[in-house]
């Protein structure tokens, strides 16, 4: 009888697990990270190469700015969240319509399933199922997200701009991303975020910052404006000039020292390093993206992220996939001198600088050639000499041309040396506040 009774015990208790419906923040199919270990939110970008706009592109965000978790429990007023939350459904949950305003860009339903997506009911009347915390019958504004994840089928249903109006649910958008395919929107298409990407991948959950082992994969930040899109992002939501492209991934420099901060943070920070950001929606500047949840302790958040400044990050190529080919160089120009360019060692590279000041002024630095093989460049004035760049010929030493440069000035620059006879193009760039360092290439240009 007892064994009996034991049996029907775990009966019981396997029928509930798989009877279990709608619940929020519940426990993620495996295995994790979400998607496969290839897609661009789980790759690693440590050794990726840096975008040569770096330095400029950060200098837009805010060299001085400082991160801010855009993420936490619940907020004084009640229902408000910080936050994104998503649950997760029963592969029989019903499918329900969702009139989209973008239908063109939006999914019906998963594919080959019948279209739809699984919101469970309580969605409607119940908080903290869509971001914000309001219910679906509610209208406060926001960009109300719902992510829900059907746990039986592996699949990640997301919306945005979500609202029940008492008769039919309506949305902005909304895509499906089966968990076991990298699937990419449709050049141009947007998704329930504004890049074209999936949101749950990329969000910092507490669960992966408590646990024992490092967090593999990338997170979602935001930045005032955007410009364009790059991939691995789909979509644009923006063009000024100077700004991040959608799809942009910053990278946090792998110098930066994490030893002061308490565990959960390091393993955060250390993700940045290892697999960087991406940027995925327009909003404020080094906003970074995580669940709704409780636990979370704003009180350690807060300072240890607004201690992550602009200047700690770098930009990685624009583009940027793990399987890229080195790209091409450019069609080889012959250097041609001029009042903003040098043409040093046998006139074969050709040198140029720009510069950014305090006031955000942008220019050209002025050449003034010395020798065969070095020059100067003033910025503001042909007293003030700011740069000196020399190109030596170290063939028969180590089979390499050499580079060395030099700057008193503590504003922005980007000097490049552009090989005419290959197109390769070397560059360095400096941040508007520090004083320059000295640069030295011995290994700058391979020799014929």
């Amino acid at each position: 009888m007892q064994l009996a009774a034991l049996a029907l015990l775990l009966a019981a208790a396997c029928g509930t697990a798989r009877a279990q419906g709608p619940t929020q923040g519940g426990a993620l199919p495996g295995p994790l990270p979400l998607l496969p270990a290839d897609n661009w939110w789980n790759v690693e970008v440590s050794q990726a190469p840096v975008d040569p706009a770096s330095a400029a592109f950060l200098q837009y965000v805010g060299v001085n700015r400082g991160m801010h978790p855009d993420f936490g429990g619940d907020a004084a007023e009640e229902p408000e969240i910080y936050g994104i939350p998503y649950s997760t459904v029963p592969g029989n949950q019903p499918l329900v319509a969702v009139d989209f305003y973008y239908p063109d860009e939006s999914d019906p339903g998963a594919p080959g399933r019948p279209a739809g997506y699984p919101i469970p009911e309580q969605a409607k009347t119940q908080p903290r199922w869509i971001e914000g915390g309001y219910p679906g019958a509610a209208d406060p504004g926001g960009d109300r997200h719902l992510l829900l994840v059907d746990r039986d089928h592996r699949l990640l249903f997301e919306l945005y701009d979500l609202h029940w109006d008492g008769e039919r649910w309506t949305g902005g958008s909304g895509a499906v991303w089966p968990l076991d395919t990298n699937r990419r929107r449709p050049e141009g298409w947007t998704s329930a975020d504004a890049a074209g990407l999936a949101i749950l991948p990329g969000l910092v959950r507490y669960d992966e910052a408590y646990a024992d082992g490092p967090i593999r994969h990338a997170f979602r930040v935001t930045v005032r404006a955007t410009n364009g899109y790059v991939f691995p992002a789909s979509h644009a939501a923006g063009g000024t000039a100077g700004a991040l492209p959608m799809g942009a991934r910053l990278r946090l420099k792998a110098a930066k020292d994490l030893s002061g901060f308490a565990p959960p943070l390091r393993r955060i920070f250390q993700a940045m390093k290892t697999y960087g950001l991406i940027v995925a929606d327009n909003g404020s500047d080094l906003y970074v993206s995580g669940t709704y949840d409780t636990r979370w302790d704003n009180d350690l958040l807060n300072p240890a992220f607004a201690a992550l400044k602009g200047s700690d990050f770098e930009v990685v190529r624009l583009g940027w996939q793990p399987e890229d080919d080195p790209p091409p160089p450019p069609d080889p120009e012959p250097c041609v001198e001029s009042s903003t360019t040098l043409c040093l060692n046998r006139e074969r590279f050709g040198v140029r600088v720009e510069w950014t000041d305090y006031a955000g002024h942008q220019g050209t630095g002025s050449a003034h050639p010395l020798t065969t093989d070095s020059g100067l460049f003033w910025f503001f004035s042909e007293s003030n000499l700011e740069m000196l760049v020399k190109v030596i010929d170290g063939c028969d030493f180590n089979g390499q041309f050499w580079i060395y440069a030099a700057a008193t000035t503590d504003v922005a620059y980007t000097v490049r040396v552009t090989d005419s006879e290959t197109g390769e193009t070397w560059s360095r760039s400096n941040l508007l506040g520090h004083a320059s360092p000295a640069f030295t290439d011995t290994s700058a240009f391979a020799c014929p």
